[in-house]
């Protein structure tokens, strides 16, 4: 029955990020910018959907179906074609060779449309210099992709904007405050690193989670999230089950995982854009008990496996 359970658990997990398949799935977990976006026309009739991914500020464009949407480049020139046949890329366009759109042996020399089909759909993600960063010192400016709509002008256009840099001091404050439980007396070191492991794996398990179940989550972040998963999951076992001499050893592990996972989540705190299914506040409070709470389970656990080592194992 558990491990009906365990497997029911790991396939949702597995399974909720493929809700946003147009996202590009990058892995990345914090952004400086927030891109919007808006069309021309009104949107229940627009013939096409349009968004930004907020981790690399591609643009996702979906063409309705009997309609036809060009994209423009950086030139004026036709880049891109979206319509019932699929999606074509004009081999002659500069734009399609500097996105990347095209390969080097695709490329042709030509002042005429040389349209090259791609592909069978009506879905294109694809990365626009018109949307990438913004210099020093700016903290927002708009950007425009001009389109050809079922053969008329249009345009998809919004703004990017630069988010503040987040505080330090809340998350230095709070790993500050579980110091003391680094200098417990040797009667109590044992207790505080069970306490702490127990605290830091099941940080690591929500840290790992919530980032594992964001649509921006890459399959190298479902695979961390599962090989977390399984360390504190046998961390755990030898508490529950183990024999006492084990738990020192087994709190030392649990603390070393959580240490791996909140470092590995460390962006958070350097960008103001968390890209979690948790609010940044509480990712970031996650991902601070993770490392703290790891690093401090780590200390008591090799601290008292050295004592136990040195006195023996207790009768």
């Amino acid at each position: 029955m558990r491990l009906k359970t365990v497997a029911i658990v790991v396939l949702l997990v597995l399974a909720a990020p493929a809700v946003a398949g147009a996202h590009i799935r990058s892995g990345t977990v914090a952004v400086d910018y927030r891109a919007t976006v808006e069309a021309d026309g009104d949107p229940a009739h627009r013939p096409f959907a349009s968004l930004i991914d907020a981790s690399d500020q591609a643009i996702t464009l979906v063409v309705r179906t009997g309609h036809s949407v060009v994209v423009l480049g950086y030139l004026g020139e036709a880049v891109l074609r979206v319509d019932t046949r699929g999606i074509a890329v004009n081999a002659a366009s500069p734009s399609a060779a500097d996105d990347g759109l095209l390969s080097r042996v695709s490329r042709v020399t030509s002042n005429h449309v040389e349209w090259r089909l791609v592909s069978a759909h009506r879905t294109i993600v694809w990365h626009d210099a018109r949307l990438r960063g913004m210099p020093p010192g700016v903290s927002r400016r708009t950007w425009s992709v001009p389109l050809v709509v079922d053969g008329k002008r249009s345009r998809m256009h919004g703004e990017l904007v630069r988010e503040p840099a987040p505080a330090h001091w809340p998350w230095l404050a709070f790993a500050l405050s579980v110091v003391p439980a680094l200098v417990l007396g040797r009667r109590r070191r044992h207790a505080g690193a069970v306490a702490l492991g127990v605290l830091a794996g099941g940080a690591s398990v929500v840290t790992s989670a919530a980032f594992a179940l964001d649509v921006y989550a890459s399959p190298g972040t479902w695979i961390l999230g599962l090989d977390a998963l399984a360390f504190v999951a046998a961390g755990l076992g030898v508490l529950v089950r183990g024999p006492r001499d084990w738990h020192a050893a087994a709190a030392l592990s649990l603390g070393l995982t959580a240490v791996a996972v909140g470092l590995a989540k460390g962006d958070v705190f350097l960008h103001p854009i968390v890209l979690s299914v948790l609010p940044a506040f509480a990712t970031r409070l996650v991902v601070t008990m993770s490392i703290v709470a790891g690093a401090s389970a780590t200390a008591l656990g090799a601290a008292d496996v050295s004592v136990r080592g040195r006195v023996g194992p207790a009768r």
